[in-house]
């Protein structure tokens, strides 16, 4: 199987050329650049999306919404036969629900109005929906909660800043559920979805199989940081306003980045998730076999000092 990547081109992929991985420099914006990444190909993987948690709607909505919509036209044009699309738990919507989230859960019509990430997922994979239903392209959607591991940039490394704060408030308590997934076990599924002919026109979330508290997930990027752990927690509906205003003095000074603390890492972590996987069990035999704290330890390591790991094809 030959492997092509479109990366832009200030990523970095030494680790890709390790393993042989054609590269194809292009972005969600550049049309001829994504025709030439998906000349001569039969799958595409998508996911590329505006990640993050702050900014305008107008970067969500470019780069997820309408890159995604040009990604489906050039592989259209090529003639590639299947996309599977990672999108994200976040379409059930980031807020507190009232049992586990299976794939048949509603996607949230409504998000909070500053909540640019949720909509940018919901839009998206609703785009992809649309072309599978009008034969455009077969369609596989997988749904990860946070996903943790080697190379993560966002995640983990962005809990480790807010320990590094003089004072830190949690939301909620320490015995809510975080929802998180290793990365293995996420790429796991996708090269099983890639696999599967049953997985057409399929959606699967993907979650690790053993629940994890919000305090044992801090307490685990303490102590791989040599930071202290977290020991004050405020109510999750007292901790959003606190977090808009400060998001709201960022702007107003025109500082760059996001601030340490947003509002869609307290609605992460400041309500109990309970994610229903047993639709990927079930159909593509797939079992969640990560270890958190490795994990963590992975995604706070530099990255040359952690393993380079091939996914093993599904039996």
């Amino acid at each position: 199987m030959r492997v092509r990547a479109m990366v832009r081109a200030t990523s970095e992929v030494a680790h890709l050329e390790q393993l042989g991985v054609e590269i194809c420099h292009a972005d969600l914006s550049d049309i001829p650049g994504m025709q030439r990444a998906c000349a001569g190909v039969d799958l595409v993987v998508h996911c590329a999306a505006a990640v993050g948690s702050f900014g305008e709607w107008d970067h969500f909505h470019e780069v997820g919404v309408l890159g995604t919509g040009r990604l489906i036209d050039a592989a259209e044009q090529a003639g590639v036969r299947r996309l599977v699309h990672v999108s994200s738990i976040a379409v059930y919507g980031l807020r507190e629900h009232a049992g586990a989230l299976d794939e048949d859960t509603a996607f949230d019509a409504r998000p909070q109005a500053w909540n640019h990430y949720v909509r940018e997922k919901v839009m998206s994979e609703q785009r992809v929906w649309q072309a599978h239903e009008a034969k455009r392209i077969a369609v596989t959607c997988i749904r990860p909660s946070v996903v943790i591991g080697a190379r993560d940039r966002n995640a983990v490394p962005r809990l480790a800043d807010l320990l590094r704060l003089p004072i830190v408030a949690l939301p909620g308590g320490p015995d809510l559920h975080f929802p998180v997934v290793t990365i293995d076990d996420c790429v796991d599924l996708i090269v099983r979805a890639v696999q599967s002919d049953r997985a057409i026109g399929r959606a699967y979330n993907v979650s690790g199989e053993q629940r994890i508290r919000v305090a044992d997930v801090f307490g685990f990027v303490a102590k791989h940081a040599e930071l202290a752990p977290p020991r004050l927690y405020l109510p999750t509906a007292l901790l959003l306003p606190m977090v808009g205003a400060l998001e709201a003095i960022w702007k107003l000074l025109r500082r760059p980045g996001e601030p340490v603390a947003t509002r869609i890492a307290i609605v992460v972590s400041g309500y109990d998730y309970a994610i229903d996987c047993t639709r990927a069990q079930r159909e593509l035999g797939w079992r969640a076999q990560g270890d958190y704290e490795a994990a963590i330890a992975d995604a706070l390591a530099e990255p040359s000092t952690v393993a380079l790991r091939v996914v093993k094809p599904a039996a």
